[in-house]
């Protein structure tokens, strides 16, 4: 008889078991579906600057930081006016020539005779960090400047909104609720924006 009640007892304890991790998984899907819609918004609305030197040698990386400097101060007061994404990327689109004849300047100027490539494209980002923002893993469209055979370490920051001019920029009129507490608010989801990073690296190579 004791083991007749044994049977069941761990029988319905199991069940029990089975039913809290079964609420405890479905509790982590639906929390994490809610931080990819926000990563997904993320990446709709935020246009990002990608230098690229041309190789990893001091040189090389100080000549990246000096056209990185270069373009800011070319570009900068303008994508502060920006009131959209969408006003951020048709301007991007206007102003090309200007930037890569102020990259090309910058790099005559310092005594190299590099070529530069500056296009609006996809590319793939991993998690990223940048004075108190995170931006999720995944595609952004971002303006891509390489110099010479763009085989170096790169720079990175976000032309919209223009954190990379202000970092303290109030993003309230730029971005939703959702989106700031998220790249605000990495110590609160490092373990989300690994899962999200884990996921695009696996869809990319897939």
């Amino acid at each position: 008889m004791d083991a007749f009640l044994n049977i069941i007892k761990n029988t319905y304890l199991s069940k029990i078991s089975v039913v809290v991790s079964c609420v405890i998984i479905l509790t982590c899907l639906v929390s994490m579906s809610r931080f990819n819609v926000s990563c997904q918004k993320i990446r709709g609305d935020v246009l990002r600057l990608h230098v690229i030197a041309n190789s990893d040698s001091e040189e090389d990386q100080s000549l990246k930081l000096k056209v990185r400097d270069r373009i800011l101060s070319e570009t900068g007061d303008l994508f502060l006016t920006s009131t959209s994404y969408e006003e951020a990327v048709e301007l991007t689109n206007k102003i090309l020539p200007q930037i890569i004849d102020a990259t090309e300047d910058e790099i005559r100027a310092n005594g190299f005779d590099y070529t530069v490539q500056a296009k609006l494209d996809y590319t793939d980002f991993d998690t990223r960090h940048y004075d108190g923002y995170t931006l999720p893993a995944g595609e952004y469209f971002a303006l891509n400047v390489t110099i010479g055979e763009g085989q170096g370490r790169n720079w990175w920051c976000v032309m919209f909104p223009s954190i990379c001019l202000s970092p303290s920029l109030n993003l309230d009129d730029k971005l939703s609720e959702d989106e700031i507490d998220v790249i605000k608010g990495y110590d609160n989801y490092k373990v989300k924006f690994k899962l999200v990073e884990w996921y695009e690296k696996l869809t990319a190579n897939l």
